[in-house]
């Protein structure tokens, strides 16, 4: 069984309120930054390493997200999983760096 470290989570009526995308190689390796906020607070997180623009929908529509470590793996890409919940569903991504 796999063991993640938590190392960012929000949820309603937390919101992201600020989101830049940016294309990093010819391969299409995506870098994201995205700002989140509620009242007064705001939180900002970089993401790299991700293929699949999907991410950038679900996290504009999602009611809670989780962005963890996959601890004691053999590979060295893909070990921080993003989950999004949006009206009921559920779906992952994968990429290979998180910043606070």
């Amino acid at each position: 069984m796999n063991n993640y470290r938590v190392l960012f989570e929000f949820e309603r009526p937390w919101f992201v309120s600020d989101l830049t995308t940016s294309k990093v190689s010819a391969d299409g390796d995506l870098k994201l930054w995205f700002q989140v906020e509620y009242n007064d607070a705001c939180k900002s997180i970089e993401i790299e390493g991700l293929d699949d623009l999907d991410l950038v929908s679900n996290l504009l529509q999602s009611e809670k997200v989780i962005i963890s470590e996959e601890l004691n793996t053999q590979r060295d890409f893909g070990t921080i999983r993003v989950e999004c919940w949006v009206n009921g569903s559920y779906s992952e991504f994968w990429c290979s760096k998180a910043e606070l």
